[in-house]
């Protein structure tokens, strides 16, 4: 049966079974993605609470992958596992860092910029940078501008 026509249930099984074949793992990833976009679809909330599940798995690059889909969800029941995950000071600093930015997505949700500013001088300096980026990222959500990386119209970009 194809991913898209599994249920949460199946999805966040396959995700979370390390003997299966990571290509099946990350493409249960990807399909529990697709049931939490756009985040009022019913299959929302329960697949965002599967993918979170994905933060104990044994490969940090996984948990890294986790951070990088909640950061394209932006959906704010993602928000306690990134938080989680950027707390966990033993966590690697891939994995700490792509859960800033993802959290720096969800900007406009209350406390998240507090969360954030809580790890403004984190001992690790690639999170305290994912922050700092995390922060304007935050604050560009909450301005309701169009687009967060334009280039201006006009300007000299180097090829």
């Amino acid at each position: 049966m194809p991913e898209s026509a599994s249920t949460v249930e199946e999805l966040e099984k396959n995700l979370m079974d390390t003997a299966a074949p990571l290509f099946k793992r990350y493409r249960a990833m990807f399909a529990l993605r697709d049931l939490a976009s756009p985040p009022d679809l019913p299959t929302a909330v329960p697949a965002v609470l599967a993918l979170a599940k994905g933060f104990a798995d044994s490969s940090a690059l996984f948990r890294h992958e986790i951070a990088f889909v909640f950061g394209q969800l932006s959906h704010p029941a993602s928000i306690p596992a990134l938080t989680e995950a950027l707390s966990n000071t033993t966590e690697a600093s891939m994995v700490r860092h792509e859960a800033a930015e993802a959290l720096g997505s969800l900007g406009e949700e209350p406390g998240v910029e507090d969360i954030l500013k809580g790890f403004l001088t984190d001992k690790e300096k690639v999170v305290r940078e994912s922050v700092i980026v995390a922060l304007d990222m935050a604050e560009y959500e909450a301005s309701g501008a169009a687009e967060y990386a334009l280039i201006p119209e006009g300007a000299k970009v180097a090829a």
